[in-house]
């Protein structure tokens, strides 16, 4: 079941995208959806709680361009699937600077709505093979796939989720993202740091290089680090 939201302020090309949709969903079994529909950006960024899979965004809104809709949403949530709906190609191209998936130019011809879903429904199924992070900090409730996380820290009591362009902070367990995320290549490598393993760049003596950051290795989980380490690298874990 996927969670598809349409934002596009022309009523008409919005109801062409939901019955392209349905017309979708009868020619391809198993394929079921939840739609949610917009016509402005403000309303939808209040409400949205990172919960969709696939959003087709307009390029321009009234009360907001789409690109700007699409890099506050990116700060919320980097996994949701942006598609651009579109006159022009240009705007379509810039897309690709916030991570939009694909782009569809109006008027919507449903052969290649039909292409890129078939797109989107192989992507979204290999992304399923991972996991997502619901992470809630102070201000707000985040998303991010755990493939993105190069390791996570304690500190006075909050937990440090660093990625390749931030640092997230949060209130927590360590213990709690152990158990989550040994699945998923995760392991400890002391008290305080938890590790992606596919980020380990080296060891070296008693530290550990992740993604840049020398990272200590303490000696009562060293023997187990480097096992979990080995066999990861190795292809058999």
């Amino acid at each position: 079941m996927l969670n598809i939201i349409i934002l596009e302020d022309q009523a008409e090309q919005a109801e062409r995208l939901s019955r392209m949709l349905e017309k979708y969903a009868e020619a391809h079994e198993g394929f079921t959806y939840n739609l949610r529909m917009y016509d402005r950006s403000v309303p939808f960024l209040t409400e949205y709680k990172c919960d969709a899979d696939l959003l087709f965004l307009d390029i321009q809104i009234p009360d907001m361009l789409g690109m700007e809709a699409a890099k506050r949403i990116r700060q919320l949530d980097n996994r949701v699937m942006i598609i651009f709906i579109t006159m022009l190609t240009q705007y379509a191209i810039e897309g690709y600077s916030v991570g939009a998936f694909d782009y569809v130019l109006k008027p919507v011809r449903y052969e290649e709505f039909s292409t890129k879903m078939d797109r989107v429904c192989r992507m979204l199924a290999h992304q399923n093979t991972s996991m997502t992070l619901e992470i809630r900090t102070k201000e707000e409730m985040r998303r991010i796939s755990a493939d993105d996380v190069t390791f996570i820290e304690v500190s006075n009591h909050d937990v440090l989720i660093h990625t390749d362009s931030e640092v997230i902070r949060q209130w927590g367990s360590l213990k709690i993202y152990e158990e989550q995320l040994a699945p998923v290549h995760f392991v400890r490598c002391s008290a305080s740091f938890l590790v992606n393993l596919k980020y380990v760049r080296a060891v070296n003596g008693n530290t550990v290089m992740v993604h840049g950051h020398e990272v200590p290795i303490s000696s009562s989980r060293r023997k187990e680090f480097l096992t979990a380490l080995a066999q990861y690298k190795g292809g058999s874990r």
